[in-house]
């Protein structure tokens, strides 16, 4: 049975929060002030899930969204949000999130804001259901996948390449069956890796039909398996990003930053903020996007075999012990303070898990700045309390939104002791 939902606000999952008689309720693709009716489902934390019927009364912030596929694809929670308001709430939920620890922040940096068209990697789902080839996202809360003809995020190169994706897969999957297609946009083209849901021989047939994909959709390099055990099927042009001075081969299926644009902003901060230090440690480094071309010595740490290998790689070409790259945990067995202490400046860029095990050691050192990279609010204001009361200052922060109109927010910040 359906009920009238008055919205206090947006919570950090983009759900609008409502309550009634004390009990709270969440409902997807609400805004502040509006009066919804709602069928409540099923019970989640503190309160109950439930599905928007209606909007009574909507919200003067209420904007036509751009994608078709809004409401029904998982991608997106927040196109009907107008774009300022919808900003603001993205570094709202860090600066509650610091509150909550007790932190005591500076004034933000204006927020980098990212644009549709802009993301530069997508996890595409490729299904074979009856006659059909569904292409494209899970709908909200579901395995089922929602056939995304243009993706309104997405690069336009990535957009052709789920079409091209969507007519070769029909030659290799059998009705029932799903795999995954990482598409990344490199500097030199686009890098594909298809990985099956369950084991396929990788059959001379199947290797002709990822070649003629990789020509029908100018593809630079499709790969097959796993991520660390992928198998480069066809390479047409190397795939490589430039950062800074430095170009690195990535490896197929590669974090990368999800657009260029952010990660730039994010390269020129580690850059100014860490200013002139000899020594410079960048932990959780992935391919070291943001400190690969920086000035000094560089070590990275990362766990992630592949792109260690890659990092390797790019180390050997610059020669002279300029930059290193070490294997390793660091959430089972973070940098010592003794280690700290041998560099002038870290660079810190962990999952969503954030780093307690590091900050902790990392709050005893001597090191001096600090430039944390963030994809989660909580872990973040939770890893910055360990610092503050180890005696660091969170003296700078900038939002970054390249999630657009997802609930998710990313910042970038100094801190120094």
């Amino acid at each position: 049975m359906s009920i009238t939902l008055d919205i206090l606000e947006v919570g950090a999952r983009g759900d609008g929060v409502a309550d009634l008689e004390g009990k709270r309720f969440f409902v997807p693709y609400c805004l502040p002030a509006e009066t919804v009716e709602a069928e409540p489902l099923d019970k989640r934390g503190d309160g109950t899930a439930c599905d928007l019927v209606e909007v009574l009364s909507p919200s003067r912030h209420r904007v036509p969204a751009p994608c078709l596929h809004f409401g029904t694809c998982g991608g997106c929670a927040l196109q009907h949000w107008r774009r300022d308001v919808y900003t603001g709430w993205k570094s709202d939920l860090i600066a509650k999130a610091l509150a909550q620890r007790g932190v005591k922040a500076p004034t933000f940096e204006a927020p980098v804001t990212c644009e549709p068209g802009e993301r530069r990697r997508a996890d595409i789902v490729l299904r074979c259901q009856g006659k059909r080839i569904l292409a494209g996202y899970h709908e909200r809360g579901s395995q089922n996948v929602v056939d995304v003809g243009t993706c309104v995020v997405a690069r336009p190169k990535i957009n052709t390449a789920i079409a091209a994706l969507r007519l070769a897969i029909k030659a290799i999957l059998r009705d029932g069956t799903s795999a995954d297609a990482v598409v990344n946009e490199t500097d030199t083209g686009l890098d594909v890796l298809i990985r099956p849901h369950r084991k396929f021989e990788l059959t001379l047939a199947i290797r002709e039909t990822l070649i003629a994909l990789a020509e029908s959709a100018d593809i630079a390099r499709v790969s097959w398996g796993d991520r660390a055990t992928a198998e480069p099927v066809i390479v047409r042009r190397t795939p490589q990003l430039i950062l800074g001075d430095v170009t690195i081969e990535p490896p197929p299926g590669a974090f990368l930053q999800a657009t260029k644009r952010a990660e730039l902003v994010m390269r020129a901060g580690v850059t100014a903020w860490l200013g002139e230090a000899a020594r410079t440690a960048d932990l959780f480094a992935g391919i070291g996007a943001l400190s690969l071309g920086k000035p000094g010595k560089l070590s990275l740490f990362e766990y992630d075999r592949p792109s260690v290998a890659a990092v390797d790689a790019t180390a050997r070409k610059l020669g002279g012990n300029r930059v290193t790259v070490q294997l390793r945990d660091l959430f089972r067995r973070p940098l010592s303070t003794k280690e700290l202490d041998a560099f002038d400046a870290i660079v810190l860029d962990p999952p969503r898990a954030g780093a307690a095990a590091q900050c902790a050691e990392l709050a005893g050192s001597k090191v001096k700045r600090v430039v944390y990279g963030s994809c989660d609010p909580g872990s973040f204001a939770r890893d910055v309390r360990t610092l503050q009361d180890g005696g660091y200052r969170l003296e700078k922060l900038m939002p970054i939104d390249q999630f657009l109109w997802s609930a998710h927010v990313e910042l970038i910040a100094l801190l120094t002791k």
